[in-house]
């Protein structure tokens, strides 16, 4: 059992139900959200957005936040014509359960997703409804719909797809611009080159949705294609206020001993533009640790001044294994 503390920089309604697996690990966890979700800037091109995915060959949330403030928007159910594109294990969770708690009978769109390998030659040929295809493309992987029971285990090397059409293939680590690249190889895969070979998304329409910039790999690849791509802010993030409230937290976190869980740059220099109001200066950080969960998180802890800074993925899982991996080597830990 692990006796630490993890402090969560992530927008309150992100938490989900962290605490409770944290604490069966023997870890509690102090919600100190150091960024806000907010509504979009521009809400009718928002709702525009929406209204024309039914015309839209894909769209890509590009963060778990993104889609649920997609799906949040949404009155009615997405539209099977329009492909979604997600990055991260993270955004995949949230679009499954999203498509999940849609209407029963509401058909599924393609889900393409890099980060499982492709199924072997066994696979080429297209099998029967609850079996495997791969739509004669190497690298691309389907299941058909078979309910929402959790269907038999895929062949090894293939990623769970819970029984829904999935485009999915191995890519780099989520968090930057090589997960970027991962989708829009399977991108390929999954869409068939157009007539014009040197504009091969000609014709094509694009949605991406985001809380800032980002992704503007994606965004370069798609109109280098030809595709007609628009970008869409989904929703805003928004720096905490410097209250009695916050005061009370930052203290709490900063002596807690514990390890601080970054998953933004925003969320780093949010929480050092509150220390001057808390008439803290950056040395309080030295004796503070710290998990990032992308390389440029973690620069920006260290130059903020934190102690100590780990890499770990996204996944509450993988957080809890890095906690453990942390645990069980004290001399490389401890400062």
């Amino acid at each position: 059992m692990l006796n630490t503390t993890l402090i969560s920089t992530r927008a309150s309604s992100q938490s989900g139900g962290a605490h409770e697996l944290l604490a069966a690990a023997g870890v509690q966890m102090l919600d100190f959200p150091l960024q806000h979700i907010g509504p979009p800037g521009d809400l009718p091109r928002f709702h525009a957005a929406l209204a024309a995915l039914p015309q839209t060959d894909l769209a890509i949330p590009v963060s778990p936040t993104a889609v649920a403030a997609v799906f949040a928007a949404l009155r009615q159910p997405w539209p099977a014509r329009c492909a979604i594109g997600v990055v991260g294990e993270g955004s995949l969770r949230a679009v499954r359960r999203a498509l999940t708690a849609q209407p029963d009978d509401a058909p599924w769109p393609r889900l393409i997703a890099p980060g499982a390998a492709p199924p072997g030659p066994g696979l080429a040929q297209p099998a029967p409804l609850g079996g495997q295809e791969n739509l004669g493309r190497p690298g691309v992987f389907l299941r058909a719909p078979q309910g929402r029971a959790s269907p038999s285990p895929p062949p090894e090397g293939v990623k769970e797809t819970w029984g829904r059409p999935c485009v999915s293939l191995r890519g780099d680590e989520p968090g930057g611009e090589g997960d970027s690249e991962a989708l829009w190889n399977a991108l390929q895969l999954a869409f068939a080159p157009g007539p014009v070979a040197s504009f091969p998304w000609a014709g094509r329409h694009a949605l991406i949705f985001r809380g800032g910039p980002g992704r503007d790999l994606l965004l370069r690849k798609l109109e280098a294609a030809g595709a007609k791509v628009k970008v869409i802010e989904a929703y805003s993030r928004l720096a905490p206020e410097y209250n009695a409230q916050t005061a009370a937290l930052l203290q709490t976190a900063l002596g807690s001993g514990g390890w601080w869980l970054f998953s933004s740059t925003e969320a780093v220099h949010n929480l050092q533009r509150l220390l001057e109001p808390a008439g803290l200066d950056a040395d309080v950080l030295h004796p503070q640790r710290a998990l990032a969960i992308h390389p440029r998180i973690a620069s920006a802890l260290s130059e903020a001044g934190f102690g100590r800074v780990e890499l770990t993925r996204a996944p509450l899982e993988e957080v809890l294994s890095t906690l453990h991996r942390l645990a069980a080597a004290p001399s490389l830990t401890d400062s």
